[in-house]
Order: C-alpha cells, then sequence, then structure tokens
C-alpha cells in the first residue's frame, strides 16, 4: 500500500472517529452505527481484510473504538449531568451476558447476513424513535423480569453487530420515562461494558481466520482502532456538551436521520 493509500484510509477512518465521537456524546449511541458501516466501506475499498471477513471484522474493531469513545463521553457526562447508577445497575448483568452471546454467534452467520440484519434492526429502531418522537411517557418502573430480557436483548444485538447497544437501551429509557438528557450517560456506561466485553470476544473467536492479517488481534484490526479512536476521543465531550445544550426534539430527530441514513448504507 502506498503513502497516499495509508493518508487516505486514514483521513477516513478519522472522518468516522469524528463523526461517531459526536454521536456518541450526544445521543450515548457508542458510535457504532457510524464505524460498523463505515469501517465496511474503508475495508472493502483498500482490500485489506478479505470480504467474507469484513463484517465481523468492522463489529469487532468498532467495539474496541468504543471502549475509547464511550469512556471519553463518560468523563464529560459526569462533569455536565448526573448518572443515574440505579437505572445502570438494574441493565449491566443482562447486558454482559447477551454481549458475550452476541459475540460468539456473529461468526457462525454468513457476511451478507449480518449486513441484512443490521439494516432491518436500525430501520426498525428509527421507525419505533419517529413514532415516539412527539409522546412524552410516564416515569415507569419494569418489573425486574422485563428488565433482564431487555437488557440481555440489549446485549445480544450489541454484540452482534458492534453497535454499542444505544440504539435499544435510549428507546426503553425513554418507553421507561427516564430524564431524556439523563439517558445518554446512561446508555454510555452500558456501551462501555458492551465494548470491553465483545472485544475480549471478538478477539478470540477470530485468532484462527486473521493469522495472516498484519496488526490484528483476533477480529480486531488496531491501525483502525487507532485512526477511529483518536478522533472520537477528542469529539465525544463536545457532544455531551451539545446534549445539554440542543432542544431535545432535534436530538431525536437527528438520531432518526442517522439511523435511515445507515441502514440504507448497509443494504446498498
Amino acid at each position: 500500500m502506498s503513502l497516499a493509500d495509508v493518508l487516505l484510509n486514514g483521513a477516513v477512518y478519522a472522518l468516522i472517529g469524528t463523526i461517531a465521537g459526536l454521536m456518541s456524546g450526544v445521543l450515548g449511541i457508542g458510535g457504532g452505527v457510524i464505524v460498523v458501516p463505515g469501517l465496511v466501506f474503508v475495508f472493502q475499498l483498500n482490500r485489506l481484510i478479505p470480504d467474507e471477513l469484513t463484517m465481523y471484522v468492522a463489529a469487532g474493531t468498532s467495539l474496541a473504538v468504543m471502549i475509547f469513545t464511550a469512556q471519553s463521553a463518560l468523563r464529560a457526562h459526569l462533569k455536565f449531568g448526573e448518572v443515574l447508577w440505579r437505572t445502570f445497575h438494574s441493565l449491566w448483568p443482562g447486558i454482559v451476558l447477551g454481549t458475550i452471546s452476541g459475540a460468539l454467534i456473529a461468526p457462525l452467520i454468513p457476511r451478507h447476513w449480518l449486513e441484512i440484519i443490521f439494516a432491518i434492526f436500525l430501520y426498525g429502531i428509527a421507525i419505533k424513535m419517529l413514532t415516539d418522537a412527539q409522546v412524552k411517557h410516564p416515569v415507569k418502573s419494569p418489573s425486574k423480569w422485563l428488565n433482564r430480557i431487555v437488557s440481555y436483548f440489549i446485549g445480544l444485538y450489541s454484540g452482534l453487530l458492534g453497535v454499542g447497544g444505544g440504539v435499544i437501551t435510549i428507546p426503553y429509557l425513554t418507553y421507561c420515562g427516564v430524564d431524556t438528557r439523563k439517558i445518554a450517560a446512561v446508555s454510555n456506561l452500558c456501551t462501555f461494558i458492551v465494548a470491553i466485553v465483545g472485544t475480549v470476544v471478538f478477539m478470540i473467536t477470530g485468532q484462527n481466520q486473521m493469522q495472516a492479517i498484519a496488526y490484528s488481534t483476533g477480529y480486531i484490526y488496531w491501525p483502525a482502532v487507532l485512526w477511529v479512536a483518536i478522533p472520537s476521543v477528542f469529539f465525544a465531550p463536545l457532544g455531551a456538551k451539545l446534549n445539554y445544550l440542543l432542544p431535545v426534539k432535534q436530538l431525536k430527530y437527528v438520531f432518526i436521520v442517522i439511523l435511515i441514513i445507515t441502514a440504507t448504507s448497509m443494504l446498498f
């Protein structure tokens, strides 16, 4: 690969990281909905990763990036607002179990089907958020079993698709009537847990398939992690600050547009 190719790939990685960092801080979505399709595009462009492995490497690398992005956004949220620790503690056990399950299942599903699942999932969340955009939910106290089921599926989809879990966490906590501005902090906490657990599992499950790829550990491609994580870490705190300055309704609509664009890019 020439120096020009390296710089071009680095610039694209950095752009992905910048957008992912902003979205992580503003919306608490972990950045995966930006990072995964972005990495798939770059991997297919530079041909460094075999086509049949691009989705798995994108998901695993996305989770590794989110370790840095989520902790950066979380530090900013701790400065700007209250973290609902009780809400987080009710979610994390199911999230851990679900993430392990999803990361183990992902390599067993054909790449094309993973892309379709990813796109359909994002369309569904976008529609749900759109129908809820004008609805104010009363505060609810979900049963322990509902929390366990939902948190498990948050982890399952996160580990399967490398999306961090915010795309389910946000609508669920909105349904529970949690203050919109406090959801992002909880979502980033959940994303941090997902990222650590998912990264470890993807490092283990991809050992045999990625031996020929330099600078990789399992399904984690470290040059992409570095190039994407650095700008995402810098821009996540800015996004977290914007979360407390921008109108709530506009934040929801931004999230919906991002989901639709991302889903469409994965299908076409």
